[in-house]
Formats: C-alpha cells, sequence, structure tokens
C-alpha cells in the first residue's frame, strides 16, 4: 500500500491484472463451482456424455487422453452456464467493476475507517479480512484489485462468500478459508499490507485467546501495514482493543471528532517502520493463539 506522503507525491501505481486473464479465471472459477455442487454421480454422468462425443467426433482417430476429457467437460459445462464471451464480459466487467469500488455498492458506510485507504491501495497488495461482519469489505477491497484472503469460523459462510466473488467476478485474487479458536491460523503466501479485523470474530477468541490471536497477525503483517478494527453489530467496541497495539501508532480519523460515548465505526493502526521485501514468508504453520497457551 502506499503511504500517505507517497499518495501525496502521486507515485506510479501498478498496474492490475489484464482484462483476459481476469475474464481466464472468471470462466475457471465458474466452472469449478458447478462441478462442486454437483454429485458424484452427475459428474460421471457429464464424463461419460463427454467420452461418447468424443469418440463420435473423431471417429476412434485421437488417443482419449484425460487432459482431453477434461477439457471437453469443462467446454460442455460452460456451454450449459451460457457463459458470456470475452467481448461481452468485457463489457459487463467494466461496468460492474465500476459500481463494485463504491463502499456504498456493499452497504458500506462513508465512515468506515477502510474507506479512507482506499486511495492508498496499488494491485496486488496483501490483504488479510477476518470475520463474517467484515464480509462486504473482503469483496470492496478485491474490487480494487487487492489479494484477498477472508478468515472465518464458518464453514458455510466460506463456502457462501467464496461462491460470491466467483459469481462477481472477484475470484482472481480471493481465497477464503476457515480459522477456528483454539486452531492454528491458516497459512498466507506471504506478509500482509493491510488486516481488517471484525470485533465480534475476535470476541469468539474470548480475553485469553485474542492477544495471542492479534499478536499473530501482527507478526504476519509488513513493517509499515495497517490494522483496521472495525464494530460489528452489538460485540465490544474497536476501543477496547487499543491496548493491544502499544507499539502501532493509531491513526487519526479526519474530519469531526467523535463526542463522548459515540460508538465508533472503527480505528486504524500503523505499524511502526517501513516495508522489509526482503521478509521471510515462510512462517504460515505459526500457532494462532501461541501467546494464550
Amino acid at each position: 500500500m502506499l503511504t500517505t506522503l507517497q499518495l501525496e507525491q502521486r507515485r506510479r501505481r501498478l498496474s492490475p491484472p489484464s482484462l483476459k486473464q481476469q475474464y481466464q479465471e472468471y470462466i475457471l472459477q465458474r466452472i469449478e463451482a458447478f462441478k462442486n455442487s454437483l454429485s458424484r454421480t452427475e459428474l460421471l454422468r457429464i464424463g461419460g456424455e463427454a467420452a461418447e462425443e468424443l469418440c463420435t467426433s473423431t471417429a476412434g482417430q485421437f488417443v482419449l487422453t484425460e487432459v482431453l476429457m477434461l477439457d471437453t467437460v469443462d467446454r460442455m459445462i460452460r456451454q450449459r452456464l451460457a457463459l458470456p464471451s470475452f467481448r461481452r464480459w468485457c463489457r459487463l466487467f467494466r461496468a460492474l467493476r465500476t459500481a463494485q469500488r463504491e463502499p456504498t455498492h456493499w452497504g458500506i458506510e462513508p465512515r468506515n475507517p477502510v474507506v479512507r485507504l482506499l486511495p492508498r491501495i496499488e494491485p496486488g497488495d496483501a490483504t488479510a479480512v477476518i470475520g463474517s461482519g467484515a464480509e462486504s469489505i473482503a469483496y470492496l477491497l478485491a474490487a480494487h484489485e487487492m489479494d484477498v484472503t477472508f478468515l472465518a469460523s464458518d464453514f458455510a459462510l466460506v463456502d457462501r462468500v467464496e461462491t460470491r466473488a466467483a459469481e462477481e467476478s472477484l475470484a482472481t485474487s480471493f481465497t477464503a478459508l476457515v480459522a477456528s479458536p483454539g486452531h492454528e491460523l491458516p497459512p498466507f503466501d506471504r506478509p500482509v499490507s493491510l488486516v481488517i479485523l471484525d470485533t465480534g470474530a475476535l470476541e469468539e477468541f474470548g480475553p485469553a485467546g485474542t492477544p495471542g490471536a492479534i499478536a499473530e497477525l501482527q507478526r504476519r503483517t509488513y513493517p509499515g501495514g495497517i490494522h483496521v478494527v472495525v464494530a460489528s453489530g452489538q460485540a465490544l467496541s474497536p476501543d477496547a482493543f487499543v491496548r493491544l497495539y502499544p507499539d502501532w501508532d493509531l491513526e487519526e480519523s479526519r474530519g469531526r471528532r467523535r463526542s463522548a460515548g459515540q460508538r465508533t465505526h472503527g480505528l486504524t493502526f500503523v505499524s511502526q517502520g517501513q516495508k522489509d521485501t526482503r521478509m521471510d514468508v515462510s512462517f504460515g504453520r505459526g500457532d494462532f493463539l501461541h501467546n494464550a497457551l
């Protein structure tokens, strides 16, 4: 992510993935989602139809390889789903992506602290979004071309989020994983620049587990990275977690100050130091609750 200084200096931004690449990923995601929705019997039936079609069309002139079978099955599913051509998808995609980059498209209020960070995002920045209450933020960040890892304790929710990301053409760099209290945090491909923490998810870890969970996420964040603790429903206010960021800078919100007793939408913490691109990324199996045990 860009620092505020780099943003003011209008530093050259990285390029997002090409439309062709995003289209191919969209097609693959829709096909895989359809396969996952079928029973084994249904999959075998489609495979049988593909084999019959190949034998008829080639008249036995080609060896029926596994790769040829898979390509044929994928083509049949694509036809069955009536997926758009690249040209038609591009027209739809541009309009869709413009809408998706607006916080209000996902029901996110302008006062949410994540909104202020959007101009600082560069394509390919890595982010971890923790908790069901931050689901809409995960989609918003993916629409801004971030590599999103979404974590929640509910398997059904994770499956639904992953499916919706594919349907919204956001799956090019979107991963949804199950992370339950008391278990290890799933490995990340690399350190992250931004972490979004839903206070509702943090409460699942309880008073003993929360410090360890946050410490582990801090360890997986680049120096100079950002954590945003966002309010969720009737969960604790983000203010309750300030003490867990003693060595981080609390970024003040712009605009009118909160009045006494007013509930905050979230708090932004900035890690001290600059990004170190030499950071070792092989730490993926760290204990999520190592400080709590």
